[in-house]
C-alpha cells in the first residue's frame, strides 16, 4: 500500500492532504522520515508515526452513507461545510461521491482509497429529484434526453421517470449517469431552465431511503459488496 493511502485508511486526511504532509517530512516509517508519498508501507508489519503518534489502519473498513443537507459544502472543513453534521465521524472518514453545495441528498463517507480511486473512474447511474422553473416542452426533454457537449464530453440525461407540472415549475425523477452532479444542472440552464432544487436519491446501487438530512449510517455489508461490484472492485 502506498504510503498516502496508508495515512487516508488510517484516518490521518484525504489522500491529497496525507501527500503533503509526507513531503513536508512530517511521518515516520520503521524509523526513517519518509518524504515520498509513494513508499510502500506494509499496513501490518510497518511502524508509521505522525506528530509522534503511532498510526494504525482501523479493524474493519469504514464506509458510510451520509445525507448532505442543502445550502452546504461537501467538505468537512470549509466554512460553509458539513462538519458540524458529522463531526464525529469527521477525523476517521473522508467525503466522495461530493453532491455541489446547492444540492442535497446521498454522498459517502470512507476510509478506503481503492473506493476513492473506482469513484473517480466509474460513473454510476444514480436517481435524481430536480426540480426546475422556466418553459418546459416536447423539444427540452428530447435535448436532454439526446445529450448536449459540455466541457468536449456529451452530457445526457438517461431516463426521465415522472415527471409533474405546476405553473412554470416541473419537477423530474430521473436518472443520470455522471460522476459530476453540476452537470446535470448546466444541461437544464442551457436550455434556459433554472435548477429550483436537486436532490440525490440513489448512488448506483445505494438507496437513500428514509435517512433524514444531516444523518448518516454504516452500509451494511451487502452494501458494500453491491457497491463494489457496481465499481468493478469485486
Amino acid at each position: 500500500m502506498r504510503l498516502d493511502e496508508f495515512l487516508q485508511a488510517a484516518g490521518v486526511a484525504p489522500r491529497k492532504e496525507a501527500a503533503e504532509i509526507i513531503k513536508e517530512g512530517s511521518v515516520v516509517v520503521d524509523g526513517e522520515v519518509v518524504t515520498d508519498p509513494s513508499r510502500r508501507v506494509d499496513p501490518q508489519r510497518s511502524v508509521v508515526y505522525f506528530a509522534n503518534l503511532r498510526v494504525k489502519l482501523p479493524s474493519r473498513p469504514l464506509i458510510y452513507m451520509a445525507h448532505k443537507p442543502k445550502d452546504y459544502n461537501s467538505s468537512f472543513f470549509a466554512p460553509d461545510g458539513i462538519y458540524p453534521f458529522f463531526k464525529k465521524l469527521a477525523f476517521r472518514v473522508y467525503p466522495d461521491a461530493l453532491l455541489p453545495k446547492f444540492a442535497s441528498g446521498l454522498i459517502l463517507l470512507h476510509n478506503q482509497p481503492r473506493l476513492t480511486r473506482a469513484l473517480a473512474r466509474v460513473d454510476l447511474p444514480s436517481l435524481y429529484r430536480v426540480k426546475v422553473k422556466g418553459r418546459w416542452g416536447d423539444r427540452d426533454r428530447e435535448k436532454i434526453l439526446s445529450g448536449m457537449k459540455v466541457y468536449g464530453r456529451t452530457v445526457k440525461v438517461e431516463k426521465i421517470l415522472t415527471e409533474s407540472r405546476r405553473g412554470d415549475k416541473v419537477s423530474l425523477l430521473l436518472v443520470f449517469t455522471h460522476r459530476f452532479p453540476s452537470r446535470l444542472k448546466t444541461i437544464f440552464l442551457r436550455r434556459g431552465l433554472s435548477v429550483m432544487a436537486m436532490a440525490r436519491l440513489s448512488l448506483g446501487p445505494l438507496k437513500l431511503g428514509s435517512l433524514r438530512s444531516g444523518q448518516a449510517r454504516a452500509l451494511t455489508p451487502r452494501e458494500v459488496q453491491e457497491l463494489e461490484k457496481a465499481l468493478g472492485l469485486d
